[in-house]
This record gives structure tokens, C-alpha cells and sequence, in this order.
């Protein structure tokens, strides 16, 4: 009940009277000629402020409506190409319609779908594609709040789109029912290829393969075959055992040319198998000759001498020459690199040579090189000698870019013994160390790279390597992780010309019907893959003109994109790395003319798992008569009473204004004619 100084009626009781009352006291002395000109009068000015009283508490009544409410039964049926026999089809649509109990206690609302879903007027089965994920969600949306429930009667084979098996609506319960044979025909499928696009001429690289298996759960075994140039180099049996459906196989093949290269793999069929083109999968490498030759030029022999040479030659393809700088420019032919070891006036005729073949250097400094000499044939490097050497620690750069290193604690390494001027390089590098003096970091270089006039540059500033590579083993217990390190330095020296670094690998021509999947590796400058860069494409649709931006996501050894939810069409496309200026353009189409595989065949195992996730029986199109019992009987389907209540004004306030005005002015006039103010 409302509280009494907010209850508009009970101010209303009171008012009224009130307003009578007063409208009495005031003509009760007067005397009127005529007897009903007292009680007019009365009247008016009572009903005058009546009115006045119902417009500032504008009352108002409750009206109740009750209606019944039917939920909605929405039915989606499947209109593609795989529903072979839709005779079961077409009598649960003519009999559904019919039925009188069913059209008694739902709205029933049918649907069709295939690429898109839309209302259905008839049965026609002509999709080409499939997108269930798609069209239910969608359905989903446009149901909105409403909880009836949604049959969706398909085969179960989706072509593209989101997996449909682990989605679960919000507001309404999913009955599927399966139609077609559940027992699906053998096919075997050869689904992923990967491996480092770049690997080296006679030397075996890795291979991963992802192979897939529907049909019986029996024991399968077959062979998978591996051909180059029409020869087959590989044969690897492979075998399923009972109730398996996917396998991983790992193994090896060895390039043994320099350039681009096909391999092609083939996996055999086996009795039984109708669909045959996803068993074979073709993959391109590109071969390199990696023999790297560097030459060490040193003056005074020095421990690092040693450390340098044994943690390069620990990559069996590196080979480490040996000279004094009068000696060096007799070995220069066929070099890769050059490693100038505290350089001074007894390396000019050398580093003047170097300049002129453009041959990459990789510098260490420390308290007896000569910085005149060395900013002479490269002016970028400036260093500001004091003639004072001291203890330099290293801390290290996290924005570092070029690669990922394999050895990271720097800041538990011995200090290394260089003069203690700042060193700087004076065009865009990166640096992986600076140095730290008397516990001051400082901007000064340690350890930096940069290219320029296509050379390669490593500026190391300080001497005791050997330290380091003492202490990493003290730490591991093995050189292996410092010599990897070296060994990286080694590759990116001895690279000569600037290779893409993004791969980009993708078909030509998609049929909707396969997997379709564009695949990227991103290399460092040692060509070794990394994964920890953010990757993006841009799409364009060229007769929409609608641009689609997505990331990459990481894959095993590659980044993964997929595009079986792509409309026909054709698309130009850019991959690009994210904080960086690498690229790569291309253009592919989407084919919508193949038709889907497996006609009058079922994909029972992910309606069965819808179906558990959901919380449903699974229904088969064949047992129809249990579902409709479902439908008919279930308590939360019930047709149920909606109670509307509203609140309707008294009286609309512009009537009780105009009455207001009206009985004021009838007054006004009464009172003027019997010579009343």
C-alpha cells in the first residue's frame, strides 16, 4: 500500500469535498433572483477546482490484460548438396506443417540454410556449402530473449565456418537431428605439411605431417610417400591403430640442390576410400649452400683467440682461418666475414682492402685498438677514447629484435676490460648490450649491429670472451648454450645477400569444400624461425571492396590462418609483421562451385558431442515421432499466461484543462450578470 502523503486517491477523498464545501461558503450569503443560479454557481466553482485538484495530482487507475503466449518452435533444416535422400526430409516438412497439435501449442517458424540462413518457403537442396556454426548462431541471434525450442536437422558436414559442435545457446534449448548414413566411408587425409623453408644442401631437415582419419575405428595401415621431380625418394608406412583419428609423423628429407624445391607427399589409399583429393600435399623448401669461411685477425695471441674459434667451429659448417693482419690480405679470396680483433695502425692496408671488397666485419675492441684507424673506413663508429681501461659490465636490450638468443644471463657474466669512453653508432642499429660502469648503466655500446652499403657490421666492445664462455659453462654445465650463441653471431656475419624473411605459403585457387589455409614463417637474420612476432593480414574482397584485417595465430613452426569462412571471391592480400617493414602481397580465389563431399553420408561424431553439450538426446530423422512427444509434453514449452498491467490517467490532463477553462468561464460570466466581481 502506498505511504499516505503519496497516495494521489487519498488526496483526492479529501480535496473534493473540501472544494465543495468551499464553494458553498463562498456564495452561501448571496442572494439570487432566481432559485438555481445559488446552486450553478456552486457547481461550476466546485467542478472548477476539482479539476484544479485532479491536475496536480493527475491520479490515475490500473488496467490488467492476460493473454496467452505461445513459444516460437523454430525448425532449421539443412538445404545442401550432401542431403542425398531428402524423402524423410519432405515428409517430416509436409506432416510438421499439418499437424494441428504442434500449430496449436507453438508458433512454428521454418528455416533453411547453407552458406546463409533464410526463411524457407520450399525444399530445394541445392547449397554448395555448408556453414551450420554459422546459421545457428545467427538464427540464435535473431530469436533474441525468446526460450522456445530450435530443431536443426542436418547431416552434420560443415564445408566452412565456426565448429557448430561446441556451440550452446544462451535462451533456448537445441534438439539436433542427424540425417543420412551414420556409418561415414573411409577417407584418409593428409592434412599438414611444415617445415623450415630454408635448410641447408645435403644435410637433412625436419618434416612434420598431420594426417587424419574418418570412417571405421578399425586397425588401418597404409603407406605415405614422399616425390621429387616425379621420383619417389621416401616411403614411411603408417599405421592406425583401433579407434585413432589423427596422427602427428615426424621424419626427415635432405635437399640436394641450392634453390627453390618441391616435394610432393602422397598418402596411398586404402579399400574402400571415395575422396582422394586431400591425400596428397605438396611442400617448397629453399636449399642453401652454408659453408661459411671467416677469418680471424688478431696481432697479439689473447685467450679469446681460442674461445672465439673452438665456439664458432662448434657448428660443423663454420670454418675459422687464422692470420696476422700482414698475412690476412693474402686470404681474403673466398671469405665470408672478417673478425678484426683489437685492430690498430697494423690493420690499415687490411681494413682499407675490406672496405673496398665489402666484406662484412665483426669487431671486437678493447684497450689496445687503435679508434683513429677504425672510424677511418667507417666513419659511423665513434668512439671517445680516454686511455683509461676499466671493468665494463653488460646489461642487456629487451627491445633487441634481430633474433632471439639463445643465452640471456648477461647480467651474471664477468665484466670485460675496454676503454671506458662511450661508444656510439652514428645510422640505425640495434644493440643487444650497453655497458655498465662502477654500477653507472651507461648508452655506451657493448654489443651492436648494423648494415650499411651492403656490409654487415658486429661491434663488440670489449675483450675477455673467454670469461664468458667459462662462467656460461660453470652456470649449464655445458658449452653448448654460449657456443649457440657465437654460432648465431657467426650466421648473421656470414650473410651476404638480404633474403625475405617472411615466407608466405597458399594456394592459388580455394575450393570451399577443402581446408582452405593460408600458412607464414617469419625468419630472423640468421634465418632461424621465430615465433614470437605478431603477424597480421589485410584482405580485400575485390568485387565487395570489403577489407578484412585479422591476426595470425601460432602454429607448431608456422603461423596459421584460416579462410574457410571466406565468401567466393577473389582477394588480394598483405602479411605484414607487426613493428616492423616486412611484407609480403599476393592474391588467391575462393572457388564456390565444388560441391560438398560425402553425399548421404553423416558426420555422427560432432553431433554427438553437440548434442551432449547441449544437453539433448541426439535424434535421428528416422525416429521423428519421439522428438515430437519431446515437444508436445515438456513442461517449460507450455503455452503461459502474460499478465500485463498498465496505468491509465483519470482523465487525460488537456480535458481536465478544457473543462477547468470551461467551468471558469461559465462562472465568470453568471457572476458579471448578476452584477457579481
Amino acid at each position: 500500500m502506498e505511504p499516505y502523503l503519496q497516495n494521489q486517491w487519498l488526496w483526492m477523498i479529501v480535496l473534493i469535498p473540501l472544494s465543495l464545501i468551499l464553494s458553498y461558503y463562498i456564495y452561501a450569503k448571496h442572494k439570487f433572483p432566481n432559485f438555481w443560479t445559488k446552486p450553478l454557481l456552486v457547481f461550476l466553482r466546485a467542478s472548477a477546482l476539482s479539476l484544479l485538484v485532479i491536475l496536480l495530482f493527475n491520479p490515475q487507475i490500473k488496467q490488467k490484460t492476460v493473454r496467452i503466449v505461445y513459444p516460437e518452435l523454430s525448425i532449421l533444416l539443412d538445404q545442401s548438396t550432401s542431403i542425398q535422400d531428402s524423402v524423410l526430409i519432405q515428409n517430416l516438412y509436409d506432416q510438421w506443417r499439418a499437424d494441428k497439435l504442434l500449430n496449436e501449442k507453438f508458433h512454428v517458424n521454418w528455416y533453411g540454410f547453407g552458406l546463409e540462413v533464410n526463411p524457407l518457403k520450399k525444399l530445394e537442396f541445392k547449397a554448395t556449402q555448408t556453414n551450420i556454426g554459422r546459421a545457428v548462431e545467427n538464427l540464435d541471434r535473431i530469436l533474441g530473449q525468446d526460450q522456445g525450442p530450435l530443431v536443426v536437422v542436418t547431416d552434420g558436414q560443415q564445408t566452412l565456418g565456426p565448429s557448430y559442435e561446441y556451440y550452446r545457446a544462451q535462451n533456448r534449448q537445441i534438439y539436433p537431428v542427424v540425417v543420412g548414413d551414420t556409418i561415414w566411408p573411409e577417407d584418409l587425409a593428409l592434412q599438414r605439411v611444415t617445415a623450415n623453408p630454408i635448410v641447408r644442401k645435403d644435410q637433412a631437415f625436419e618434416v612434420e605431417l598431420v594426417l587424419n582419419r574418418t570412417g571405421s575405428v578399425m586397425e588401418l595401415t597404409t603407406e605415405l610417400e614422399a616425390y621429387q621431380e616425379g621420383k619417389k625418394i621416401k616411403s614411411i608406412p603408417v599405421n592406425f591403430p583401433y579407434g585413432a583419428t589423427k596422427q602427428l609423423l615426424k621424419t626427415d628429407l635432405v635437399a640436394r640442390k641450392v634453390g627453390p624445391q618441391s616435394f610432393r607427399w602422397v598418402l596411398k589409399s586404402v579399400p574402400g576410400e571415395r575422396i582422394f583429393m586431400n591425400n596428397n600435399a605438396v611442400l617448397s623448401v629453399e636449399g642453401v649452400d652454408e659453408q661459411r669461411r671467416i677469418l680471424l685477425v688478431y696481432h697479439n695471441m689473447h685467450p679469446d683467440i681460442g674461445a672465439l674459434t673452438r665456439g664458432l667451429e662448434a657448428d660443423e659448417r663454420t670454418e675459422i682461418i687464422s692470420a696476422h693482419p700482414e698475412k690476412a690480405l693474402d686470404q681474403l679470396k673466398d671469405i665470408d666475414a672478417v673478425i678484426l680483433y683489437q685492430p690498430n695502425r697494423a690493420f690499415a692496408p687490411l681494413m682499407a682492402k675490406i672496405i673496398e671488397e665489402q666484406i662484412n666485419v665483426w669487431l671486437i675492441s678493447g684497450p689496445q685498438t687503435d679508434w683513429s684507424e677504425v672510424s677511418k673506413i667507417q666513419p659511423v663508429l665513434q668512439k671517445e677514447f680516454l686511455g683509461v681501461s676499466d671493468e665494463l659490465f653488460s646489461l642487456v636490450n629487451r627491445e633487441f629484435s634481430l633474433f632471439q638468443p639463445p643465452y640471456e644471463k648477461w647480467s651474471q657474466m664477468p665484466p670485460l676490460v675496454s676503454d671506458i669512453g662511450p661508444l656510439s653508432i652514428n645510422t640505425p642499429h640495434e644493440a643487444l648490450l650497453t655497458s655498465v660502469l662502477q654500477n653507472q648503466p651507461s648508452k655506451s655500446i657493448q654489443l651492436g649491429f648494423f648494415e650499411q652499403k651492403g656490409m654487415r657490421w658486429i661491434v663488440w666492445d670489449g675483450i675477455g670472451l673467454w670469461r664468458w664462455k667459462m662462467e656460461a659453462f660453470r652456470q649449464t654445465k655445458s658449452h653448448e648454450s654460449f657456443d649457440a650463441f657465437l654460432g648465431i653471431l657467426g650466421k648473421y656475419i656470414t650473410k651476404h645477400q638480404e633474403k625475405s624473411v617472411l615466407k608466405v605459403k597458399f594456394n592459388s585457387v580455394y575450393a570451399q569444400s577443402a581446408q582452405a589455409e593460408l600458412y607464414a614463417q617469419y625468419l630472423d637474420k640468421t634465418d632461424e624461425l621465430d615465433m614470437s612476432a605478431d603477424l597480421e593480414i589485410k584482405l580485400i574482397h575485390q568485387e565487395s571492396k570489403r577489407e578484412i584485417i585479422r591476426p595470425l595465430l601460432a602454429d607448431s613452426k608456422q603461423y596459421k590462418l584460416n579462410l574457410s569462412d571466406l565468401a567466393p571471391g577473389i582477394y588480394n592480400f598483405t602479411v605484414r609483421v607487426l613493428g616492423t617493414t616486412e611484407q609480403k602481397s599476393g592474391q588467391f580465389e575462393i572457388d564456390p562451385i565444388q560441391r560438398e563431399m560425402g553425399q548421404g553420408f553423416a558426420k555422427i561424431q560432432p553431433m554427438k558431442s553437440w548434442a551432449e553439450l547441449n544437453q539433448a538426446p541426439l535424434y535421428y530423422l528416422s525416429k521423428m515421432e519421439d522428438l515430437r512427444e519431446k515437444l508436445l509434453t515438456e513442461p517449460k514449452f507450455m503455452p503461459r499466461e502474460v499478465v500485463t498491467e498498465k496505468k491509465l490517467d483519470f482523465i487525460r490532463w488537456y480535458y481536465a484543462l478544457a473543462f477547468l477553462i470551461l467551468m471558469s468561464t461559465v462562472e465568470w460570466f453568471i457572476r458579471k450578470y448578476n452584477g457579481l466581481t
